[in-house]
């Protein structure tokens, strides 16, 4: 083993842990090796299994789905693992996640003889113990975090190989999957524009003569293709109109090392067609190819479109009107090889006029006129971002129940119209330009689709709002500037309005994350019974407890149970509870149930065993993948957080001695003070900029010919806020005691609360209500508690936490309830009791909000009457569950 370390050997934690004990390289071909000093996994990454992954495992734990690849690291170098199958539930309820101190690591070690040489090593984690952060992050995580570790060198590899693969370790795919969707690219096997054109193909391709070239049409390739001539075809040049987001079609049985797909709507003076580009092209090219852009084609395909052969018509063929669809039903194909495609970007300047192509057109439509335009209207829009929701994720039909898509809420005003509009943002393949995505900026989204709810027929309000499509593109700050939209004159209306806005005013309304729900649900039972054809889709309360222990991380679903209300309690702005939504209960029955699927896969027979992982000359020994329990340091913390350790499976007990954690070289150790200091300086360095009249400024400059700069301070946040009154006493009603099984929690976690938006520190507010990042050096310790350091946002003015009883009596429901003020015309008054505020979803528009201690009172009249419940339910990470209740019907 001749890898690197700025250590003696005896020092490394992994050198120790997972070199063979003789100090031979050939000293056993397979073995099995335990750590027992902590590790820290440092990067993650996701892939779809293939035929090739089944060959790892035994018939009995055959993945199924995704596998998951590792990156560890004791400080002194790193180590690329596999993990197994069974440690998967883990990763999908984010309780193993970038940051987590690992103990008790377990090991499979063999040769990878599909590398020439023989002496590099393969590792698979079969096992492990995760040690729960403490209240101030482990101080492992904080020193690790001050490391350069990409300049570790890599255990197990030798002088010249120090950088590791970018495939996947038990897959024969060419790169990885982002953690929580398959929509969005991932990794730097993803070419860039950048690299792209710094590299010396690009430079090669654009070198080439164009003289004596001839080009040919569209309308002329669809004649060959209809002709079924054999010939081969000339160069097109066509602009592109669309680009859709990536496809990952990858599937358990097939063996393709890229399996991706991209759509390009594009035009020629001829008309418009698709092109597609298959498998390895879609790394080389999906980033830099942009709408608008003018592409040479040659070496393609032709064949009859998708859509045709289906026998369906395509979106796009509602738009474009002026334009002949004649084409659309032929299909250019580029692919890697049989023939490998050339593609090459035409620079404006050197598009020719005797090309003729169209020029790139938009649809912008203002709040105003959407008013009046019927269901399916697709359209560009153009907004000042309001507010932004917290990405939750939604299982996709088919997938085997295993794939996600991820969407967000924005709330967009143009200033036109009786208000904002809702836009439910789906993955558009930018997920740099979704991470950054924030209040107070202008956001364009295209070929976004009108879509409403409800009818006025009915009875039921109906509700108007965005969605985004599959050719959707959306552009944020600092994208806009050189773009052919910001000369259009509905664009420079907009602009114009926005310069007289104020920024004070604005900036007290921007809010980010937190719970939101849109569409409204209708304020009585009967029409809720109606826009379901009179099925509510009713759970008991034992399958509600089995649904809620399927839900992975930040996955969202909605529920209707039947009970009654057995307590209600007002909480407070700010005010922390002692449990706050842990998938647990007050007995330990419901806690096995609601953690099976961890415990269900702690312990194997042999026959589940796969044969490498056994010693040579050692007899099948059961060495099962397992869980061992979330434990914490003891130590005495505030009451924000749960005490009680909990077990993820079969596992020993944590030992009374402490453990050893990182041992870092001086130059990098750093006492709990010094990493809160450090923390606190980076907080300051990313809020050196005020609020102070500039950000209207900054926000339009990308559509003006200057833009002047401003001097920028610091806003600190009012700790007013963030704490509740001093003395404060809950409101609260108990119409009767329960001390049986309870599902969800007493209080309202960070991710739940709306908080107003922080200009000075966007990075870290929108970092900290985001997903759980895929590597270290983006991950925050505690984002929760990040969360709570940014203000409420200024419509909440506290929850209410309130306990249902299932009408069988055998489990209650912790539910928190957010009242929110209606407005507009869809507003219906009422009479402000509890019952009415929880069937309307907040107070009456025709009165005054009521105080809380005023709804409390009214509380006793609930007891004992029979109520159908609709529930929002998030998995929001490792045990925490959110419960939110969003009406409450009084059954007839």
């Amino acid at each position: 083993m001749a890898s690197r370390s700025p250590r003696s050997r005896g020092s490394c934690v992994l050198q120790r842990a997972l070199s063979p004990r003789d100090g031979s390289v050939f000293s056993a071909a397979r073995y099995r090796r335990t750590c027992k000093e902590p590790l820290y996994l440092i990067a993650l990454d996701r892939y779809k299994t293939d035929p090739a992954s089944q060959c790892h495992f035994s018939p009995v734990s055959a993945p199924h789905g995704f596998l998951y690849d590792a990156t560890l690291s004791d400080g002194d170098c790193r180590v690329r693992v596999s993990l197994h199958p069974n440690l998967n539930p883990l990763l999908q309820n984010n309780a193993l996640r970038c940051g987590s101190e690992l103990y008790d690591v377990q090991f499979a070690v063999e040769f990878d003889e599909a590398r020439l040489g023989g002496r590099c090593r393969t590792f698979q984690v079969l096992g492990l113990e995760i040690e729960e952060e403490e209240e101030t992050g482990s101080p492992g995580f904080q020193r690790l975090r001050g490391l350069n570790l990409q300049s570790l060198p890599w255990f197990g590899r030798s002088d010249g190989d120090d950088e590791a693969a970018v495939a996947p370790l038990l897959a024969r795919r060419a790169c990885y999957l982002p953690l929580w969707d398959c929509d969005d690219y991932f990794g730097d096997a993803w070419e860039s524009p950048t690299r792209r054109a710094e590299s010396p193909a690009h430079h090669s391709e654009n070198d080439a003569d164009e003289e004596g070239t001839q080009f040919v049409t569209l309308q002329q390739v669809k004649a060959s293709f209809i002709k079924k001539s054999k010939g081969k075809l000339g160069p097109l040049a066509v602009r592109v109109l669309k680009k859709s987001r990536l496809c990952h079609f990858g599937k358990e049985d097939r063996t393709n090392e890229c399996p991706y797909q991209a759509e390009l709507e594009v035009a020629d003076r001829s008309g418009a067609a698709s092109v597609i580009l298959w498998n390895s092209l879609c790394l080389r090219w999906y980033r830099c190819l942009d709408p608008g852009m003018v592409l040479q084609l040659w070496d393609y395909r032709v064949k009859e479109s998708y859509s045709r052969r289906l026998g369906e018509g395509r979106e796009s063929q509602n738009q474009d009107q002026d334009q002949d669809q004649d084409q659309q039903h032929i299909e250019i194909s580029l692919n890697s090889r049989n023939p490998a495609a050339i593609i090459r970007v035409v620079p404006e300047r050197s598009v020719q006029r005797g090309w003729r192509l169209p020029s790139l057109t938009f649809s912008f439509l203002t709040r105003a006129a959407l008013a009046s335009c019927p269901d399916g209207t697709v359209c560009d829009f153009i907004g000042l971002v309001r507010f932004v929701g917290r990405p939750e994720r939604t299982r996709k039909k088919g997938g085997g129940g295993e794939e996600f898509s991820v969407y967000r809420w924005l709330q967009l005003d143009d200033g036109t119209g009786a208000g904002p509009i809702l836009l439910k943002l789906h993955s558009t393949s930018q997920p740099e330009t979704h991470a950054r995505l924030r209040p107070m900026f202008i956001v364009v989204c295209t070929n976004s689709q009108l879509a409403s709810t409800g009818s006025q027929q009915g009875g039921a309000p109906s509700y108007q709002y965005l969605t985004s499509t599959r050719h959707s593109q959306v552009y944020g700050h600092g994208q806009h500037r050189g773009r052919s939209y910001t000369t259009l004159p509905l664009v420079q209306r907009f602009i114009a309005w926005v310069h007289t806005l104020s920024e004070e005013t604005e900036m007290s309304t921007a809010a980010v994350g937190g719970y939101f729900s849109f569409p409204p649900l209708p304020t009585n039972i009967k029409h809720y019974l109606g826009e379901r054809k009179g099925n509510p889709c009713l759970l008991s309360m034992e399958e509600l407890r089995a649904e809620v222990g399927r839900l992975q991380y930040r996955e969202h679903r909605r529920f209707t149970v039947q009970g009654s209300v057995i307590a209600a309690r007002y909480c407070r702005p700010g005010e922390r509870q002692g449990e706050q939504g842990r998938l647990s209960t007050s007995r330990a029955g419901l806690a096995e149930c609601s953690t099976r699927h961890y415990s269900s896969s702690s312990s194997l027979d042999s026959a589940s065993l796969e044969p490498h992982c056994s010693p040579v000359g050692s007899p099948e020994i059961p060495f099962s993948p397992h869980y061992l329990r979330i434990s914490s340091t003891p130590k005495q913390s505030p009451p924000r957080r749960s005490p009680r350790k909990r077990p993820l499976g079969k596992c020993r007990r944590k030992t009374e001695t402490p453990r050893k954690r990182l041992a870092l070289t001086s130059q990098f150790k750093s006492s709990p003070a010094q990493s809160r200091q450090a923390d606190r300086s980076l907080r300051q360095s990313t809020a050196s900029c005020s609020l102070a009249d500039f950000i209207i400024e900054e926000i339009c400059s990308e559509f003006q010919l200057s833009s002047d700069e401003e001097e920028q301070e610091m806003q600190a946040e009012d700790p007013a806020l963030l704490s509740p009154p001093p003395g404060a006493r809950p409101l609260a009603w108990s119409g009767r005691c329960w001390q049986g099984e309870r599902l969800g929690g007493a209080g309202v976690l960070p991710e739940t609360v709306p908080r107003r938006y922080n200009h000075a520190r966007w990075e870290l507010q929108t970092r900290a209500a985001g997903l759980q990042p895929a590597c270290l050096s983006h991950t925050l310790p505690e984002p929760a508690r990040e969360l709570e350091s940014f203000s409420p946002a200024s419509n909440y003015h506290g929850c209410y936490s309130v306990t249902i009883l299932g009408l069988n009596e055998r489990l209650a429901v912790e539910a928190v309830f957010l009242p929110t003020m209606p407005a507009g015309p869809h507003a219906v008054p009422h009479e402000n009791s509890l019952a009415s505020v929880l069937a309307h979803g907040g107070p009456s528009p025709s009165r005054p909000p009521p105080a809380p201690e005023d709804l409390i009172a009214t509380a006793p009249a609930l007891a004992n009457k029979h109520f159908l419940f609709v529930l929002d339910i998030s998995q929001q990470g490792a045990e925490r569950l959110e419960v939110v209740l969003n009406r409450t019907y009084p059954y007839p």
